[in-house]
C-alpha cells in the first residue's frame, strides 16, 4: 500500500511518540502523555485530532485540557489529522483549519507550519575529513553535549529533558543515533528511524559555530548512507516551512517536497488547570 509523504510522516511521528509515552483515545483525537517527560512536546500532545463540526472546537480544547490537568500534565502540542482530515491544510474542510488555528494561538499556541520531504536520488557527497561522524551509544558524552552546547530548544531545562528523552532510547533498533566532532569537540547530531519500508531522519542538528566545517553534510551522508545499505524503500524528512535555508540545503542534495501540513505548539510550558 502506497503512503503519502506526510501521512508518512505523521505515522511515523505516532510511532515514535507511542514508543516515549503513554497515549488514550479522546473523543476528537490521541492523547499522549508522559509525567516522566512532563515539559517535553513530543511526549505531551493531542495528536490525531478530528473535528468534523468547527463548532465542537472548544469542547474538543476542553476535553484535552481536563485530561492533561487531571494527570496534573499540559498539553503542548496538537496535531490535526493528516492526509484527508477535515482540518488539512488544502482540503474540502481547511477553513476549519484556520478556525481552530484563531483559536489555539488565542490559548498560548503557535502554528507550524511544516514541510515534508522526500529523497528523490542518491547524492554523492563530498568527503569532510575534519568531521568525525559516530554511533551515539559510543559517545554518550558529547551526544549529550549536543543537547546542552545547543541553543534550540531555548530552555535549557527542556534541552536537558530532550537529551534524557534520546539516551533512554539509544538501544532502540528502529532507531539509529550519531553524534559529529571536530577536533574531539561536539559539533552536531543525527538519527535514522526506521518505520516499515522507509527511513525518517530526524533530529538533526548542528551546533553553532561548527556549520562551515561540513557538519551537516556529514551527518546527511552517514544516515543517508545508512539508509540506502539498509534498501528502504524511501527516506523522508521534516522541516519547518519558513526555514529556507535548510529546505535549499536539503533540495541541493535531492530532497523534494512533497506536501504539507501543521501542528499548533506551545512556546513555554504552562501551568494545568485544576481538575
Amino acid at each position: 500500500m502506497e503512503h503519502s509523504t506526510v501521512s508518512s510522516l505523521l505515522r511515523s511521528t505516532q510511532a515514535f511518540c507511542g514508543e516515549l509515552c503513554e497515549k488514550e483515545t479522546l473523543d476528537f483525537g490521541i492523547a499522549y502523555y508522559s509525567t516522566r517527560f512532563a515539559a517535553l512536546p513530543e511526549a505531551n500532545q493531542f495528536r490525531e485530532v478530528w473535528i468534523e463540526d468547527p463548532t465542537q472546537i472548544t469542547v474538543a480544547f476542553e476535553q484535552a485540557e481536563h485530561f492533561f490537568a487531571e494527570k496534573s500534565l499540559s498539553c503542548h502540542r496538537w496535531a490535526p489529522a493528516g492526509g484527508h482530515g477535515p482540518l488539512n491544510p488544502g482540503s474540502a474542510g481547511s477553513c476549519a483549519s484556520e478556525q481552530l488555528s484563531g483559536f489555539l494561538e488565542a490559548r498560548g499556541f503557535r502554528r507550524r507550519n511544516l514541510a515534508a520531504l522526500a529523497l528523490s536520488q542518491w547524492h554523492a557527497f563530498s568527503e569532510t575529513p575534519k568531521v568525525r561522524v559516530l554511533p551515539a551509544r559510543a559517545m554518550r558524552a558529547a551526544f549529550q553535549k549536543t543537547f546542552v552546547e545547543a541553543t534550540v530548544p531555548k530552555d535549557p531545562a527542556l534541552r536537558q529533558s530532550l537529551s534524557e528523552a534520546y539516551l533512554e532510547r539509544l538501544d532502540d533498533p528502529q532507531l539509529d543515533m550519531f553524534v559529529a566532532t571536530v577536533d574531539g569537540k561536539p559539533a552536531g547530531r543525527a538519527a535514522l528511524y526506521q518505520v516499515g519500508d522507509f527511513a525518517r531522519i530526524i533530529d538533526l542538528a548542528v551546533l553553532s559555530g561548527f556549520e562551515a566545517a561540513g557538519t551537516q553534510d556529514a551527518l546527511l551522508s552517514h544516515v543517508i548512507g545508512m539508509a540506502r545499505r539498509l534498501e528502504f524503500r524511501r527516506v523522508l524528512m521534516q522541516v519547518e516551512a519558513d526555514d529556507r535555508q535548510r529546505i535549499e540545503s536539503l533540495e541541493r542534495i535531492g530532497f523534494v517536497r512533497d506536501g504539507a501540513f501543521v501542528e499548533f505548539e506551545r512556546d513555554a510550558p504552562t501551568e494545568p488547570r485544576p481538575s
